[in-house]
Protein backbone atom coordinates (compact mmCIF):
# COMPACT_ATOMS: atom_id res chain seq x y z
CA UNK A 1 0.00 0.00 0.00
CA UNK A 2 2.83 2.34 0.87
CA UNK A 3 4.74 1.57 -2.32
CA UNK A 4 1.69 2.24 -4.47
CA UNK A 5 0.84 5.53 -2.71
CA UNK A 6 4.20 7.24 -3.21
CA UNK A 7 4.29 7.05 -7.02
CA UNK A 8 0.61 8.11 -7.19
CA UNK A 9 1.21 11.09 -4.97
CA UNK A 10 4.37 12.02 -6.87
CA UNK A 11 2.55 11.75 -10.20
CA UNK A 12 -0.37 13.84 -8.89
CA UNK A 13 2.08 16.48 -7.59
CA UNK A 14 3.88 16.65 -10.93
CA UNK A 15 0.59 16.97 -12.84
CA UNK A 16 -0.54 19.77 -10.54
CA UNK A 17 2.80 21.52 -10.95
CA UNK A 18 2.65 21.22 -14.76
CA UNK A 19 -0.92 22.55 -14.79
CA UNK A 20 0.10 25.45 -12.55
CA UNK A 21 3.01 26.40 -14.79
CA UNK A 22 1.03 25.91 -17.98
CA UNK A 23 -1.91 27.97 -16.82
CA UNK A 24 -0.36 30.85 -15.00
CA UNK A 25 3.40 31.19 -14.96
CA UNK A 26 4.05 30.85 -18.67
CA UNK A 27 5.33 34.36 -19.35
CA UNK A 28 6.16 33.49 -22.95
CA UNK A 29 3.26 35.59 -24.35
CA UNK A 30 4.35 38.52 -22.18
CA UNK A 31 7.96 38.18 -23.37
CA UNK A 32 6.68 38.14 -26.95
CA UNK A 33 4.82 41.40 -26.27
CA UNK A 34 8.04 43.00 -25.02
CA UNK A 35 10.04 41.57 -27.94
CA UNK A 36 7.65 42.99 -30.54
CA UNK A 37 6.92 46.22 -28.69
CA UNK A 38 7.17 49.10 -31.12
CA UNK A 39 7.06 52.86 -30.74
CA UNK A 40 3.52 52.96 -32.16
CA UNK A 41 2.32 50.35 -29.64
CA UNK A 42 3.97 52.28 -26.81
CA UNK A 43 2.23 55.51 -27.80
CA UNK A 44 -1.16 53.76 -28.04
CA UNK A 45 -0.72 51.98 -24.71
CA UNK A 46 0.62 55.06 -22.92
CA UNK A 47 -2.36 57.13 -24.07
CA UNK A 48 -4.79 54.45 -22.84
CA UNK A 49 -2.81 54.25 -19.57
CA UNK A 50 -3.17 57.99 -18.97
CA UNK A 51 -6.94 57.83 -19.60
CA UNK A 52 -7.39 54.95 -17.16
CA UNK A 53 -5.13 56.54 -14.52
CA UNK A 54 -7.11 59.82 -14.62
CA UNK A 55 -10.27 57.85 -13.87
CA UNK A 56 -8.65 55.43 -11.41
CA UNK A 57 -7.36 58.14 -9.05
CA UNK A 58 -10.75 59.65 -8.12
CA UNK A 59 -12.49 56.27 -8.26
CA UNK A 60 -9.86 54.70 -5.99
CA UNK A 61 -10.46 57.42 -3.40
CA UNK A 62 -14.23 57.03 -3.74
CA UNK A 63 -14.15 53.26 -3.27
CA UNK A 64 -11.90 53.57 -0.22
CA UNK A 65 -14.39 56.04 1.20
CA UNK A 66 -17.22 53.55 0.54
CA UNK A 67 -15.28 50.81 2.34
CA UNK A 68 -14.66 53.09 5.33
CA UNK A 69 -10.90 53.17 4.70
CA UNK A 70 -8.43 56.05 4.32
CA UNK A 71 -8.55 57.18 0.69
CA UNK A 72 -4.94 56.21 0.02
CA UNK A 73 -5.89 52.54 0.38
CA UNK A 74 -7.96 52.77 -2.79
CA UNK A 75 -5.16 54.55 -4.62
CA UNK A 76 -2.57 51.99 -3.53
CA UNK A 77 -4.89 49.17 -4.64
CA UNK A 78 -5.41 50.72 -8.09
CA UNK A 79 -1.68 51.13 -8.59
CA UNK A 80 -0.62 47.69 -7.28
CA UNK A 81 -3.27 45.77 -9.25
CA UNK A 82 -2.34 47.63 -12.45
CA UNK A 83 1.35 46.88 -11.89
CA UNK A 84 0.88 43.14 -11.19
CA UNK A 85 -2.15 42.21 -13.29
CA UNK A 86 -0.69 42.62 -16.82
CA UNK A 87 1.96 39.93 -16.18
CA UNK A 88 -0.72 37.25 -15.79
CA UNK A 89 -3.90 38.53 -17.50
CA UNK A 90 -5.11 37.13 -20.81
CA UNK A 91 -7.18 40.22 -21.65
CA UNK A 92 -5.62 43.57 -22.57
CA UNK A 93 -8.88 45.37 -21.77
CA UNK A 94 -9.84 44.25 -18.24
CA UNK A 95 -8.55 46.69 -15.61
CA UNK A 96 -8.14 45.40 -12.06
CA UNK A 97 -8.79 47.54 -9.03
CA UNK A 98 -11.31 48.37 -6.27
CA UNK A 99 -14.96 48.26 -7.30
CA UNK A 100 -18.30 49.35 -5.92
CA UNK A 101 -19.33 45.80 -5.12
CA UNK A 102 -16.22 44.72 -3.23
CA UNK A 103 -15.97 48.05 -1.40
CA UNK A 104 -19.53 48.07 -0.10
CA UNK A 105 -19.24 44.38 0.82
CA UNK A 106 -16.14 45.16 2.86
CA UNK A 107 -17.84 48.12 4.53
CA UNK A 108 -21.01 46.19 5.37
CA UNK A 109 -19.20 43.20 6.84
CA UNK A 110 -16.82 45.20 9.00
CA UNK A 111 -19.78 47.16 10.38
CA UNK A 112 -20.93 44.03 12.18
CA UNK A 113 -17.55 42.84 13.46
CA UNK A 114 -15.85 46.13 14.28
CA UNK A 115 -16.10 45.40 18.01
CA UNK A 116 -14.28 42.08 17.55
CA UNK A 117 -11.45 43.03 15.19
CA UNK A 118 -9.70 46.15 13.97
CA UNK A 119 -10.24 46.84 10.28
CA UNK A 120 -6.80 48.18 9.31
CA UNK A 121 -4.86 45.50 11.17
CA UNK A 122 -6.92 42.56 9.87
CA UNK A 123 -7.39 43.76 6.28
CA UNK A 124 -4.01 42.41 5.02
CA UNK A 125 -4.95 38.97 6.35
CA UNK A 126 -8.33 39.15 4.54
CA UNK A 127 -6.68 40.20 1.27
CA UNK A 128 -4.11 37.40 1.53
CA UNK A 129 -6.89 34.87 2.13
CA UNK A 130 -8.97 36.24 -0.76
CA UNK A 131 -5.98 36.07 -3.10
CA UNK A 132 -5.21 32.46 -2.14
CA UNK A 133 -8.84 31.43 -2.70
CA UNK A 134 -8.86 32.99 -6.17
CA UNK A 135 -5.57 31.30 -7.06
CA UNK A 136 -6.89 27.91 -5.95
CA UNK A 137 -10.10 28.41 -7.94
CA UNK A 138 -8.09 29.24 -11.05
CA UNK A 139 -5.60 26.42 -10.45
CA UNK A 140 -8.37 23.83 -10.37
CA UNK A 141 -10.02 25.43 -13.42
CA UNK A 142 -13.28 26.27 -11.68
CA UNK A 143 -13.79 29.77 -13.11
CA UNK A 144 -16.63 28.48 -15.27
CA UNK A 145 -18.71 27.78 -12.14
CA UNK A 146 -19.39 31.51 -11.79
CA UNK A 147 -21.86 31.35 -14.68
CA UNK A 148 -24.24 29.34 -12.49
CA UNK A 149 -24.91 32.28 -10.20
CA UNK A 150 -28.34 33.67 -10.99
CA UNK A 151 -28.28 37.13 -12.56
CA UNK A 152 -31.31 37.95 -10.40
CA UNK A 153 -29.15 37.48 -7.28
CA UNK A 154 -26.56 39.89 -8.69
CA UNK A 155 -29.20 42.49 -9.56
CA UNK A 156 -30.77 42.22 -6.09
CA UNK A 157 -27.38 42.48 -4.41
CA UNK A 158 -26.21 45.45 -6.49
CA UNK A 159 -29.50 47.29 -5.90
CA UNK A 160 -29.30 46.74 -2.16
CA UNK A 161 -25.62 47.71 -2.15
CA UNK A 162 -26.40 50.95 -3.99
CA UNK A 163 -28.86 51.94 -1.25
CA UNK A 164 -26.19 51.20 1.35
CA UNK A 165 -23.63 53.30 -0.57
CA UNK A 166 -25.99 56.28 -0.74
CA UNK A 167 -26.99 56.02 2.93
CA UNK A 168 -23.37 55.56 4.02
CA UNK A 169 -22.17 58.74 2.29
CA UNK A 170 -25.12 61.06 2.86
CA UNK A 171 -24.00 62.16 6.35
CA UNK A 172 -20.59 63.21 4.93
CA UNK A 173 -22.33 65.52 2.47
CA UNK A 174 -24.45 66.87 5.33
CA UNK A 175 -21.28 67.57 7.29
CA UNK A 176 -21.59 65.39 10.43
CA UNK A 177 -20.44 61.97 11.67
CA UNK A 178 -22.48 58.95 12.74
CA UNK A 179 -22.10 56.67 15.71
CA UNK A 180 -22.02 52.89 15.35
CA UNK A 181 -24.51 51.69 12.72
CA UNK A 182 -24.74 48.12 11.46
CA UNK A 183 -27.39 48.03 8.72
CA UNK A 184 -28.99 50.28 6.12
CA UNK A 185 -31.89 51.14 8.43
CA UNK A 186 -29.54 51.90 11.33
CA UNK A 187 -27.62 54.34 9.14
CA UNK A 188 -30.81 56.01 7.84
CA UNK A 189 -32.29 56.30 11.35
CA UNK A 190 -29.12 57.90 12.75
CA UNK A 191 -28.85 60.27 9.80
CA UNK A 192 -32.39 61.56 10.36
CA UNK A 193 -31.86 61.85 14.11
CA UNK A 194 -28.80 64.10 13.57
CA UNK A 195 -30.17 66.38 10.85
CA UNK A 196 -29.97 69.34 13.25
CA UNK A 197 -26.17 69.14 12.97
CA UNK A 198 -26.21 69.71 9.19
CA UNK A 199 -23.45 72.00 7.92
CA UNK A 200 -24.85 73.94 4.99
CA UNK A 201 -21.45 74.83 3.47
CA UNK A 202 -20.83 71.06 3.15
CA UNK A 203 -24.23 70.58 1.51
CA UNK A 204 -23.50 73.40 -0.94
CA UNK A 205 -20.11 71.86 -1.75
CA UNK A 206 -21.72 68.47 -2.43
CA UNK A 207 -24.42 69.97 -4.67
CA UNK A 208 -21.84 71.99 -6.62
CA UNK A 209 -19.69 68.88 -7.06
CA UNK A 210 -22.63 66.90 -8.45
CA UNK A 211 -23.69 69.74 -10.71
CA UNK A 212 -20.18 70.21 -12.07
CA UNK A 213 -19.77 66.49 -12.71
CA UNK A 214 -23.16 66.23 -14.46
CA UNK A 215 -22.49 69.27 -16.69
CA UNK A 216 -19.02 68.06 -17.72
CA UNK A 217 -20.29 64.55 -18.41
CA UNK A 218 -23.10 65.81 -20.65
CA UNK A 219 -21.15 68.59 -22.39
CA UNK A 220 -17.74 66.87 -22.73
CA UNK A 221 -18.33 63.10 -22.51
CA UNK A 222 -14.74 62.19 -23.48
CA UNK A 223 -12.95 64.05 -20.68
CA UNK A 224 -12.46 62.63 -17.12
CA UNK A 225 -15.41 64.44 -15.54
CA UNK A 226 -14.86 63.05 -12.02
CA UNK A 227 -11.21 64.12 -11.84
CA UNK A 228 -11.91 67.60 -13.19
CA UNK A 229 -14.87 68.04 -10.81
CA UNK A 230 -12.69 67.20 -7.81
CA UNK A 231 -9.98 69.55 -9.07
CA UNK A 232 -12.44 72.45 -9.39
CA UNK A 233 -13.99 71.72 -5.98
CA UNK A 234 -10.49 71.65 -4.47
CA UNK A 235 -9.96 75.23 -5.69
CA UNK A 236 -13.37 76.24 -4.30
CA UNK A 237 -12.58 74.52 -0.99
CA UNK A 238 -9.20 76.22 -0.74
CA UNK A 239 -10.69 79.72 -1.09
CA UNK A 240 -13.60 78.84 1.24
CA UNK A 241 -11.11 78.55 4.10
CA UNK A 242 -10.60 82.30 3.99
CA UNK A 243 -14.28 82.72 4.90
CA UNK A 244 -13.98 80.23 7.81
CA UNK A 245 -16.64 77.91 6.39
CA UNK A 246 -16.98 74.49 8.02
CA UNK A 247 -15.83 72.01 5.35
CA UNK A 248 -13.79 68.86 6.04
CA UNK A 249 -10.88 67.85 3.80
CA UNK A 250 -9.07 64.60 3.19
CA UNK A 251 -5.90 63.87 5.12
CA UNK A 252 -2.75 64.43 3.02
CA UNK A 253 -0.19 61.69 2.38
CA UNK A 254 3.49 62.53 2.99
CA UNK A 255 5.75 62.57 -0.08
CA UNK A 256 7.28 59.18 -0.97
CA UNK A 257 5.10 57.45 1.61
CA UNK A 258 3.93 53.94 0.74
CA UNK A 259 3.71 51.78 3.86
CA UNK A 260 4.33 48.03 3.70
CA UNK A 261 1.73 45.96 5.56
CA UNK A 262 2.84 42.42 6.34
CA UNK A 263 -0.22 40.16 6.84
CA UNK A 264 -0.46 38.74 10.34
CA UNK A 265 -1.86 35.22 10.23
CA UNK A 266 -3.94 34.96 13.37
CA UNK A 267 -6.14 31.88 13.52
CA UNK A 268 -8.32 33.54 16.16
CA UNK A 269 -9.52 35.84 13.36
CA UNK A 270 -10.31 32.97 11.03
CA UNK A 271 -13.82 32.22 12.29
CA UNK A 272 -14.70 35.91 12.18
CA UNK A 273 -13.13 36.80 8.85
CA UNK A 274 -13.49 33.57 6.84
CA UNK A 275 -17.09 34.24 5.79
CA UNK A 276 -16.22 37.73 4.55
CA UNK A 277 -13.13 36.47 2.73
CA UNK A 278 -15.03 33.77 0.89
CA UNK A 279 -17.77 36.25 -0.01
CA UNK A 280 -15.21 38.77 -1.30
CA UNK A 281 -13.42 36.10 -3.33
CA UNK A 282 -16.71 34.80 -4.70
CA UNK A 283 -17.99 38.18 -5.74
CA UNK A 284 -14.62 39.25 -7.15
CA UNK A 285 -14.66 36.10 -9.29
CA UNK A 286 -18.24 36.67 -10.47
CA UNK A 287 -17.62 40.35 -11.22
CA UNK A 288 -14.24 39.81 -12.90
CA UNK A 289 -15.34 36.92 -15.12
CA UNK A 290 -18.54 38.72 -16.06
CA UNK A 291 -16.61 41.77 -17.30
CA UNK A 292 -14.12 39.54 -19.15
CA UNK A 293 -16.95 37.69 -20.90
CA UNK A 294 -18.65 40.96 -21.87
CA UNK A 295 -15.49 42.44 -23.40
CA UNK A 296 -14.62 39.15 -25.08
CA UNK A 297 -18.04 39.13 -26.77
CA UNK A 298 -17.39 42.66 -28.06
CA UNK A 299 -13.85 42.11 -29.31
CA UNK A 300 -13.80 38.43 -30.26
CA UNK A 301 -10.57 37.89 -28.32
CA UNK A 302 -10.02 34.42 -26.80
CA UNK A 303 -11.12 34.11 -23.20
CA UNK A 304 -9.00 32.50 -20.46
CA UNK A 305 -11.05 33.01 -17.32
CA UNK A 306 -8.83 30.87 -15.11
CA UNK A 307 -5.77 32.92 -16.05
CA UNK A 308 -7.65 36.16 -15.34
CA UNK A 309 -8.76 34.85 -11.94
CA UNK A 310 -5.16 33.99 -11.17
CA UNK A 311 -4.22 37.60 -11.98
CA UNK A 312 -6.93 38.80 -9.56
CA UNK A 313 -5.53 36.52 -6.87
CA UNK A 314 -1.98 37.85 -7.36
CA UNK A 315 -3.28 41.44 -7.30
CA UNK A 316 -5.12 40.88 -3.99
CA UNK A 317 -2.03 39.28 -2.44
CA UNK A 318 0.04 42.26 -3.64
CA UNK A 319 -2.48 44.63 -2.05
CA UNK A 320 -2.20 42.72 1.24
CA UNK A 321 1.51 43.62 1.41
CA UNK A 322 1.25 47.21 0.16
CA UNK A 323 -1.66 48.84 2.02
CA UNK A 324 -4.33 48.06 -0.56
CA UNK A 325 -7.96 46.93 -0.47
CA UNK A 326 -9.91 44.16 -2.28
CA UNK A 327 -9.69 44.32 -6.08
CA UNK A 328 -11.63 42.79 -8.93
CA UNK A 329 -12.36 43.60 -12.55
CA UNK A 330 -13.59 47.19 -12.81
CA UNK A 331 -16.50 47.73 -15.20
CA UNK A 332 -16.09 51.49 -15.74
CA UNK A 333 -12.30 51.49 -16.04
CA UNK A 334 -12.33 48.41 -18.29
CA UNK A 335 -14.92 50.07 -20.53
CA UNK A 336 -12.74 53.20 -20.74
CA UNK A 337 -9.69 51.06 -21.50
CA UNK A 338 -11.59 49.27 -24.26
CA UNK A 339 -12.71 52.61 -25.73
CA UNK A 340 -9.06 53.79 -25.65
CA UNK A 341 -8.08 50.79 -27.85
CA UNK A 342 -4.82 49.70 -26.18
CA UNK A 343 -2.39 47.67 -28.27
CA UNK A 344 -1.25 45.28 -25.50
CA UNK A 345 -1.63 44.46 -21.79
CA UNK A 346 1.15 46.97 -21.10
CA UNK A 347 -1.45 49.75 -21.15
CA UNK A 348 -2.47 48.66 -17.64
CA UNK A 349 1.17 48.61 -16.58
CA UNK A 350 1.70 52.22 -17.75
CA UNK A 351 -1.47 53.18 -15.89
CA UNK A 352 -0.05 51.65 -12.69
CA UNK A 353 3.28 53.42 -13.15
CA UNK A 354 1.55 56.78 -13.67
CA UNK A 355 -0.58 56.31 -10.54
CA UNK A 356 2.43 55.22 -8.49
CA UNK A 357 4.39 58.35 -9.47
CA UNK A 358 1.36 60.54 -8.74
CA UNK A 359 0.99 58.94 -5.31
CA UNK A 360 4.64 59.24 -4.34
CA UNK A 361 4.94 62.84 -5.53
CA UNK A 362 1.46 64.32 -5.17
CA UNK A 363 0.28 62.74 -1.91
CA UNK A 364 0.16 66.04 -0.01
CA UNK A 365 -2.26 67.45 -2.60
CA UNK A 366 -4.97 65.09 -1.30
CA UNK A 367 -5.36 67.42 1.65
CA UNK A 368 -7.04 69.96 -0.63
CA UNK A 369 -9.92 67.66 -1.68
CA UNK A 370 -13.19 68.42 0.19
CA UNK A 371 -14.81 65.30 1.66
CA UNK A 372 -18.40 66.47 0.83
CA UNK A 373 -17.44 66.85 -2.85
CA UNK A 374 -15.96 63.36 -3.00
CA UNK A 375 -18.91 61.84 -1.07
CA UNK A 376 -21.39 63.49 -3.44
CA UNK A 377 -19.62 61.85 -6.39
CA UNK A 378 -19.76 58.51 -4.55
CA UNK A 379 -23.52 58.97 -4.15
CA UNK A 380 -23.79 59.56 -7.90
CA UNK A 381 -21.89 56.29 -8.43
CA UNK A 382 -24.36 54.53 -6.13
CA UNK A 383 -27.30 55.94 -8.06
CA UNK A 384 -25.78 54.76 -11.33
CA UNK A 385 -25.79 51.18 -10.02
CA UNK A 386 -29.59 51.11 -9.85
CA UNK A 387 -30.70 49.69 -13.21
CA UNK A 388 -34.49 50.05 -13.61
CA UNK A 389 -34.57 47.83 -16.73
CA UNK A 390 -32.84 44.91 -15.02
CA UNK A 391 -34.95 45.35 -11.89
CA UNK A 392 -38.14 45.28 -13.97
CA UNK A 393 -37.05 42.08 -15.73
CA UNK A 394 -36.20 40.45 -12.40
CA UNK A 395 -39.56 41.43 -10.92
CA UNK A 396 -41.72 40.40 -13.88
CA UNK A 397 -40.00 37.42 -15.52
CA UNK A 398 -41.21 34.65 -13.18
CA UNK A 399 -42.52 34.49 -9.64
CA UNK A 400 -39.33 32.66 -8.65
CA UNK A 401 -37.15 35.52 -9.94
CA UNK A 402 -39.38 37.96 -8.08
CA UNK A 403 -38.91 36.02 -4.85
CA UNK A 404 -35.13 35.69 -5.30
CA UNK A 405 -34.76 39.42 -6.03
CA UNK A 406 -36.84 40.43 -3.01
CA UNK A 407 -35.00 38.02 -0.68
CA UNK A 408 -31.58 39.26 -1.85
CA UNK A 409 -32.55 42.94 -1.83
CA UNK A 410 -34.18 42.87 1.62
CA UNK A 411 -31.29 40.75 2.89
CA UNK A 412 -28.83 43.39 1.66
CA UNK A 413 -30.71 46.07 3.64
CA UNK A 414 -31.15 44.09 6.85
CA UNK A 415 -28.01 41.92 7.07
CA UNK A 416 -24.32 42.07 6.14
CA UNK A 417 -23.84 41.79 2.40
CA UNK A 418 -21.82 38.57 2.58
CA UNK A 419 -24.81 36.93 4.30
CA UNK A 420 -27.22 38.56 1.81
CA UNK A 421 -25.32 37.03 -1.13
CA UNK A 422 -25.49 33.58 0.44
CA UNK A 423 -29.16 34.12 1.20
CA UNK A 424 -29.90 35.05 -2.41
CA UNK A 425 -27.92 32.14 -3.85
CA UNK A 426 -29.59 29.75 -1.41
CA UNK A 427 -33.04 31.04 -2.39
CA UNK A 428 -32.29 30.71 -6.12
CA UNK A 429 -31.07 27.13 -5.63
CA UNK A 430 -34.13 26.19 -3.59
CA UNK A 431 -36.51 27.62 -6.17
CA UNK A 432 -34.59 25.89 -8.95
CA UNK A 433 -34.82 22.58 -7.10
CA UNK A 434 -38.53 23.15 -6.64
CA UNK A 435 -38.95 23.64 -10.38
CA UNK A 436 -36.69 20.74 -11.25
CA UNK A 437 -38.28 18.63 -8.52
CA UNK A 438 -41.63 18.31 -10.29
CA UNK A 439 -41.26 15.38 -12.67
CA UNK A 440 -44.13 14.51 -14.98
CA UNK A 441 -46.18 11.45 -13.98
CA UNK A 442 -49.01 10.17 -16.17
CA UNK A 443 -50.74 6.82 -16.57
CA UNK A 444 -50.80 5.45 -20.10
CA UNK A 445 -53.24 3.07 -21.75
CA UNK A 446 -53.36 1.07 -24.96
CA UNK A 447 -54.89 2.40 -28.13
CA UNK A 448 -55.90 -0.79 -29.89
CA UNK A 449 -56.91 1.03 -33.06
CA UNK A 450 -53.61 2.84 -33.49
CA UNK A 451 -51.48 0.12 -31.91
CA UNK A 452 -49.73 2.65 -29.68
CA UNK A 453 -49.72 4.20 -26.22
CA UNK A 454 -51.62 7.32 -25.28
CA UNK A 455 -52.40 9.21 -22.10
CA UNK A 456 -55.24 7.66 -20.14
CA UNK A 457 -58.38 9.76 -19.83
CA UNK A 458 -59.77 10.09 -16.31
CA UNK A 459 -62.37 7.38 -15.62
CA UNK A 460 -61.56 5.50 -18.83
CA UNK A 461 -61.71 1.70 -18.83
CA UNK A 462 -58.40 0.23 -19.95
CA UNK A 463 -57.87 -2.80 -22.18
CA UNK A 464 -55.73 -4.44 -19.51
CA UNK A 465 -57.07 -3.19 -16.15
CA UNK A 466 -54.59 -5.33 -14.21
CA UNK A 467 -51.58 -3.65 -15.89
CA UNK A 468 -50.64 0.00 -15.30
CA UNK A 469 -48.03 1.78 -17.43
CA UNK A 470 -46.80 4.91 -15.65
CA UNK A 471 -44.79 7.33 -17.76
CA UNK A 472 -42.16 9.31 -15.81
CA UNK A 473 -40.44 12.34 -17.32
CA UNK A 474 -37.99 14.71 -15.69
CA UNK A 475 -35.07 14.87 -13.24
CA UNK A 476 -35.00 12.11 -10.63
CA UNK A 477 -32.61 13.62 -8.07
CA UNK A 478 -32.98 13.31 -4.30
CA UNK A 479 -35.37 16.25 -3.95
CA UNK A 480 -38.21 14.44 -5.77
CA UNK A 481 -38.13 11.07 -4.00
CA UNK A 482 -41.17 11.80 -1.83
CA UNK A 483 -43.12 13.11 -4.83
CA UNK A 484 -42.01 10.04 -6.76
CA UNK A 485 -43.50 7.69 -4.17
CA UNK A 486 -46.67 9.68 -3.49
CA UNK A 487 -47.61 10.05 -7.16
CA UNK A 488 -47.22 6.34 -7.88
CA UNK A 489 -49.15 5.39 -4.71
CA UNK A 490 -51.91 7.78 -5.75
CA UNK A 491 -52.23 6.14 -9.19
CA UNK A 492 -52.30 2.67 -7.62
CA UNK A 493 -54.87 3.64 -5.00
CA UNK A 494 -57.31 4.73 -7.71
CA UNK A 495 -57.30 1.24 -9.21
CA UNK A 496 -56.84 -1.57 -6.63
CA UNK A 497 -57.13 -4.18 -9.43
CA UNK A 498 -53.65 -3.33 -10.77
CA UNK A 499 -51.29 -6.28 -10.37
CA UNK A 500 -48.37 -5.21 -12.58
CA UNK A 501 -46.82 -1.73 -12.61
CA UNK A 502 -44.61 -0.82 -15.58
CA UNK A 503 -42.49 2.30 -14.99
CA UNK A 504 -41.74 3.81 -18.40
CA UNK A 505 -38.52 5.81 -17.79
CA UNK A 506 -37.17 6.64 -21.24
CA UNK A 507 -37.33 10.38 -20.46
CA UNK A 508 -36.28 10.14 -16.79
CA UNK A 509 -32.76 11.36 -16.05
CA UNK A 510 -30.17 11.63 -13.27
CA UNK A 511 -31.40 8.89 -10.99
CA UNK A 512 -29.60 9.07 -7.66
CA UNK A 513 -29.29 6.87 -4.57
CA UNK A 514 -32.37 8.36 -2.86
CA UNK A 515 -34.68 7.52 -5.76
CA UNK A 516 -32.97 4.17 -6.32
CA UNK A 517 -33.97 3.35 -2.73
CA UNK A 518 -37.49 4.64 -3.46
CA UNK A 519 -37.74 2.24 -6.44
CA UNK A 520 -36.53 -0.64 -4.27
CA UNK A 521 -39.09 0.23 -1.58
CA UNK A 522 -41.83 0.37 -4.21
CA UNK A 523 -40.75 -3.09 -5.45
CA UNK A 524 -40.77 -4.45 -1.89
CA UNK A 525 -44.21 -2.92 -1.16
CA UNK A 526 -45.73 -4.36 -4.36
CA UNK A 527 -44.18 -7.78 -3.72
CA UNK A 528 -45.73 -7.93 -0.26
CA UNK A 529 -49.15 -7.39 -1.89
CA UNK A 530 -48.57 -10.05 -4.52
CA UNK A 531 -47.94 -7.51 -7.25
CA UNK A 532 -45.03 -6.95 -9.66
CA UNK A 533 -42.79 -4.05 -10.69
CA UNK A 534 -41.31 -3.79 -14.18
CA UNK A 535 -39.17 -0.96 -15.58
CA UNK A 536 -38.91 -0.16 -19.31
CA UNK A 537 -37.02 2.34 -21.45
CA UNK A 538 -34.10 2.59 -19.01
CA UNK A 539 -31.33 4.79 -20.44
CA UNK A 540 -27.70 3.82 -19.83
CA UNK A 541 -26.88 6.20 -16.92
CA UNK A 542 -30.03 5.13 -15.04
CA UNK A 543 -29.33 1.45 -15.76
CA UNK A 544 -25.79 1.93 -14.43
CA UNK A 545 -27.09 3.37 -11.14
CA UNK A 546 -29.55 0.48 -10.73
CA UNK A 547 -26.82 -2.04 -11.43
CA UNK A 548 -24.09 -0.51 -9.26
CA UNK A 549 -26.45 0.00 -6.31
CA UNK A 550 -27.68 -3.60 -6.41
CA UNK A 551 -31.31 -2.53 -6.97
CA UNK A 552 -31.25 -4.26 -10.37
CA UNK A 553 -30.51 -7.63 -8.77
CA UNK A 554 -33.23 -7.22 -6.15
CA UNK A 555 -35.87 -6.27 -8.72
CA UNK A 556 -34.65 -8.99 -11.06
CA UNK A 557 -32.73 -8.61 -14.31
CA UNK A 558 -35.70 -10.08 -16.22
CA UNK A 559 -37.92 -7.25 -14.98
CA UNK A 560 -35.80 -4.31 -16.25
CA UNK A 561 -35.70 -3.49 -19.96
CA UNK A 562 -33.09 -1.03 -21.28
CA UNK A 563 -33.96 1.49 -23.97
CA UNK A 564 -33.17 0.48 -27.55
CA UNK A 565 -32.53 3.81 -29.36
CA UNK A 566 -33.55 2.59 -32.86
CA UNK A 567 -36.77 1.11 -31.45
CA UNK A 568 -37.78 3.35 -28.51
CA UNK A 569 -41.08 1.53 -27.85
CA UNK A 570 -39.68 -1.99 -28.05
CA UNK A 571 -38.60 -2.05 -24.40
CA UNK A 572 -42.17 -1.25 -23.29
CA UNK A 573 -43.48 -4.01 -25.55
CA UNK A 574 -41.02 -6.43 -23.95
CA UNK A 575 -42.13 -5.29 -20.50
CA UNK A 576 -45.75 -5.85 -21.50
CA UNK A 577 -44.93 -9.38 -22.68
CA UNK A 578 -43.22 -10.03 -19.36
CA UNK A 579 -46.32 -8.70 -17.55
CA UNK A 580 -48.51 -11.11 -19.49
CA UNK A 581 -46.22 -13.97 -18.44
CA UNK A 582 -46.42 -12.97 -14.80
CA UNK A 583 -50.21 -12.82 -15.04
CA UNK A 584 -50.39 -16.18 -16.82
CA UNK A 585 -51.81 -14.73 -20.05
CA UNK A 586 -50.86 -15.48 -23.62
CA UNK A 587 -48.11 -13.48 -25.30
CA UNK A 588 -50.24 -13.29 -28.46
CA UNK A 589 -52.55 -10.78 -26.74
CA UNK A 590 -49.79 -8.18 -27.00
CA UNK A 591 -50.31 -6.49 -30.36
CA UNK A 592 -48.78 -3.07 -29.80
CA UNK A 593 -45.38 -1.40 -29.55
CA UNK A 594 -43.84 -3.41 -32.35
CA UNK A 595 -41.62 -1.40 -34.65
CA UNK A 596 -39.63 -2.89 -37.48
CA UNK A 597 -36.06 -1.75 -38.01
CA UNK A 598 -35.64 1.00 -40.61
CA UNK A 599 -34.84 -0.23 -44.08
CA UNK A 600 -31.29 0.33 -45.24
Amino acid sequence: MKRRFKPSFHRWKEQLKDQFLELHLDLGPFRNILKNYSKEKFQTDFKAGINVALLSIPQGMAYALIAGLPVQYGLYACAISSLLGPFFQSSRYVVLGPTNATSVLLFSTYLNIQKQVDKLSTLPFVLLFVGLILILVSLFRMAGLTQYVSRTVIVGYITGASFLIIAGQLHRVLGFDLQEAYTFFDIVAQTFSRLQFTQWPSVAMGICSLGCWWWLKKRFPKIPAIAISLLLMSFVGYFSQFFHLHIEFLKPIPIASWPITLPTVNFHWFSTLASMSFALAFFAAVEGTGIARSLSNRTGEPLELNRDLFAQGIANIGCSFFSGMPVSGSLTRSALNWASKPATQLANLWSGIIMSIALLVGGPLLGYIPIPALSALVISAGLSLINPKEIKIALTATRFDLAVFVVTFIGALLTPLDFAIGLGIGASILFFLKQAGEPFFVEYTFDTEQGDLREKIKGETTVHPDISIIHIEGELFFGVSELFRSQINKILSLNPKIRVVILRMRNAHHLDATNAMAIEELHHWLTEQGKFLLISGVIRPVFRVLRNSGVLDRIGRKNVFPLIPLQPNLSTRQALIRAQELLGKKESEVKIFFESLPKK
